[in-house]
């Protein structure tokens, strides 16, 4: 048995239950056999990057998610101090600037983030202006700086929020955020969470995919450590 095999089938077994998906049901996500899935968590089977693909997408994770090795007890019991530590004054970040929002990451130099601070502002006032329900990997903890705001969800009436006033929610969940009428635009803190170690590349690409063409010249600031 390889051990590329094994981490593969760990790692399917893993989001599977986590997710509390039957083999049946990541067959119909995905378009993956069932027995081709069995084969896999059972480390029989290997994956082309197209069925890898088609599987992360399909289950709405990172693809490398299925490339990390599990944690062991032991290191969960006694974690790593890494001593990292990242202060963000305030014009730093990376902003990226869509039709809906403007997003500006903060501690931008720190790799391999769990957790993916953002300073949103809301421009969006109508949910008539997001052609789909934004949707990734992960949970996020969202708080209302200045404004009012609107959520909407997959799975919920819209709910608003003052300044103040905060949410946390499974981001797999389709969701978007509206600024109620006022002076300015609403602003968020919204922390995004995932063990994917390309957490922070994901949720940029996502970003980005949403710039006008004009908007999108602003040069990428890479994670350093």
């Amino acid at each position: 048995m390889s051990t590329r095999k094994a981490r593969l089938g760990n790692a399917l077994r893993a989001i599977r239950r986590r997710l509390d998906l039957s083999l049946t049901e990541v067959a119909a996500r995905t378009g993956l056999a069932i027995s081709t899935l069995s084969k896999v968590e059972n480390s029989q089977l290997s994956l082309t990057y197209d069925k890898l693909l088609q599987l992360a997408e399909g289950l709405q994770v990172d693809i490398s998610a299925f490339f990390e090795p599990d944690p062991t007890a032991q290191d969960r019991l006694h974690p790593t101090v890494t001593a990292r530590r990242s202060i963000a004054r305030k014009a730093d970040g990376l902003l990226v600037q869509t039709p809906n929002y403007d997003y500006r990451y903060v501690c931008t130099d720190l790799t391999h983030k769990a957790m993916v601070p953002i300073i949103t502002t809301i421009r969006a006032r109508s949910i008539v202006e997001f052609p789909t329900l934004s949707r990734h990997a992960g949970e996020e903890f969202l708080y209302v700086l200045r404004g009012r705001i609107i959520v909407h969800t997959e799975f919920y009436e819209p709910a608003e929020l003052a300044t103040g006033e905060s949410m946390y929610l499974d981001s797999t969940m389709g969701h978007a955020f509206l600024t109620v009428p006022g002076p300015k635009s609403a602003q968020i803190l919204n922390v995004c969470h995932s063990p994917n170690a390309s957490h922070f590349r994901s949720l940029l690409d996502l970003a980005r995919a949403q710039e006008s063409p004009a908007q999108g010249q602003d040069e990428a600031w890479p994670e350093r450590r």
